[in-house]
């Protein structure tokens, strides 16, 4: 388990994908801070938080191409199947492959929302003065990067059933574009909220507007067991599946 999971993370964290989306995503949302920031209207909590909104629209566009080049192209270039043969259980394979998969859409997460948070302080009225900065700031990066990490492990799941490169990502960013319509069109509803505060998708929203500790924490739950449906579905179906 440990030399896969080493062999992983070298294949994961040397990739030009890792390091092209990355900077891609971070580079984005400087640009449109950068923008947002010309008129002088927004102050600088009000600038991180439009910076985190922003990021989850970029990532909806890019999270299924890097889903399918991570997933679908492991299976193309049979890196799975030298996996398989060389011994290593199949849930350890698909468990140590969603373990990089989330350390890179982590890693995605915090380097955007951190050039926002840099770019609220430099305003003005920097992120700072706000009231329970630790709270306010710091826990809700952490949450919104778990919460974008579920919700976005869809795309590993779809990946795994569709294992073409090509196809995953257009299913991927299909299923992104959808999620994120539907989602919007729900959080709007009275009815709605009290279930789609228990989803990771109802999440990217909550959590721009209530960084409640009570929401904190539905949060974090929530995407815990988004992640934990994710693994499952995608043992059910990866365990029995022929390798070709």
């Amino acid at each position: 388990m440990r030399n896969l999971l080493k062999w992983e993370l070298k294949q994961t964290f040397q990739s030009k994908a890792f390091w092209g989306f990355g900077i891609t995503l971070t580079l984005m949302n400087i640009i449109f801070l950068f923008i947002t920031s010309i008129d002088g209207e927004l102050g600088g909590f009000e600038l991180f938080m439009q910076g985190c909104s922003d990021y989850n629209s970029f990532i909806l566009l890019f999270i299924g191409i890097f889903a399918g080049i991570h997933v679908a192209g492991a299976f193309e270039e049979r890196k799975i199947q030298a996996a398989v043969m060389a011994g290593n259980s199949r849930f350890n394979i698909l468990a140590v492959k969603l373990f990089s998969y989330s350390l890179s859409i982590a890693a995605f997460s915090i380097c955007a929302m951190g050039a926002s948070l840099i770019g609220g302080v430099l305003t003005n009225e920097g992120v700072t003065f706000v009231d329970d900065f630790f709270r306010e700031v710091v826990l809700r990066i952490v949450a919104y990067t778990l919460v974008e990490v579920a919700f976005v492990s869809i795309c590993f799941f779809l990946s795994m059933l569709v294992k073409s490169l090509g196809a995953a990502i257009g299913v991927n960013l299909v299923s992104m574009l959808v999620l994120n319509i539907v989602g919007q069109m729900l959080i709007s509803k009275e009815w709605a909220v009290n279930f789609m505060k228990f989803t990771p998708l109802g999440q990217t929203f909550m959590l721009l507007v209530d960084a409640s500790t009570k929401n904190l924490i539905v949060s974090v739950a929530a995407s815990v067991l988004g992640l934990a449906v994710t693994v499952t579905l995608s043992y059910i179906k990866f365990r029995k599946e022929e390798l070709k």
